[in-house]
C-alpha cells in the first residue's frame, strides 16, 4: 500500500494548482490553449490545476514562459495576485 503524503505537500500542490489556474484565467486562456502552448494535452493541465499531479520544475518553467510570469508567481506568495504588473523576468543572455 502506498504511503500517504504529508498534509503540507497536498496543500502546497493545491496552492500551486490554484495559482496556475488563476494566472491562466487572467491571461484569458483555456486549458486547451495553455496545453497547446506548452505542448502537452489538456488533461495534464487539468491535473496540475486540480492537484492530481505535481508539475516538474521543467513544466513549471514552460508554464511560466507561456503565461509570461516569473516561476515564483506560480509557486509562492499570495493567491491575491496583482497580475497587471506580473511579467516574466528578462531571460539571461548566454
Amino acid at each position: 500500500m502506498p504511503e500517504q503524503e504529508p498534509d503540507w505537500i497536498v496543500l502546497r500542490r493545491r496552492a500551486i494548482g490554484e495559482r496556475i489556474r488563476t494566472v491562466r484565467r487572467h491571461r484569458k486562456l483555456s486549458q486547451e490553449q495553455l496545453a497547446n502552448l506548452i505542448e502537452i494535452d489538456r488533461r495534464s493541465v487539468h491535473r496540475y490545476e486540480t492537484a492530481q499531479r505535481d508539475p516538474a520544475l521543467s513544466m513549471l518553467l514552460r508554464m511560466a514562459d507561456a503565461l509570461d510570469v516569473p516561476v515564483s508567481l506560480l509557486v509562492s506568495g499570495s493567491l491575491e495576485l496583482d497580475l497587471r504588473n506580473a511579467h516574466r523576468d528578462a531571460r539571461p543572455t548566454l
